[in-house]
């Protein structure tokens, strides 16, 4: 059985970290030059001042997916909660199925509902889209981000 939670840091980094490595080697760009190495300790401080939101998928228990998002107040418009989407992952024989969307449902719910979020924010690969599943939650492509080596 499937269940969706909301759960804090110190519940589940440890399950988290070996999906990490598995997301990081699916989709970072420039894995040669620049090496998957979380500030776990920034992490914990930014859940201890309840900036922090962490939605988990769990398949009998199992950990096979997160939704991380940073809350906060804009810096451009204070007045706005915005939720911007660190990293999700999906266990790859999932997708395709209703976790992701339902994981990403119950993310919006909570984050409304519980932190007053205003706006979530959502980045994505684009080797690695997922426009569809957003567009069926009602998100809109607003903006491009590039980057580039210095």
């Amino acid at each position: 059985m499937i269940t969706y939670r909301d759960e804090r840091y110190c519940q589940c980094i440890n399950e988290i970290v070996p999906l990490f490595t598995n997301h990081w080697k699916e989709i970072a760009n420039h894995q040669g030059v620049i090496p998957l190495d979380p500030d776990f300790d920034k992490y914990q401080n930014v859940e201890d001042n309840n900036m922090l939101r962490i939605y988990t998928a769990r398949d009998d228990g199992k950990l096979i997916g997160y939704f991380i998002s940073f809350v906060s107040p804009h810096m451009h418009y204070k007045s706005t909660i915005y939720a911007l989407n660190d990293i999700m992952y999906i266990d790859p024989s999932y997708r395709g199925s209703t976790v992701g969307f339902r994981l990403i449902k119950g993310a919006m719910v909570d984050l409304k509902s519980n932190c007053g979020v205003d706006k979530l924010v959502i980045h994505m690969k684009v080797t690695h889209e997922f426009r569809k599943l957003l567009t069926k939650l009602g998100f809109c492509l607003e903006e491009e981000n590039w980057g580039v080596l210095l």
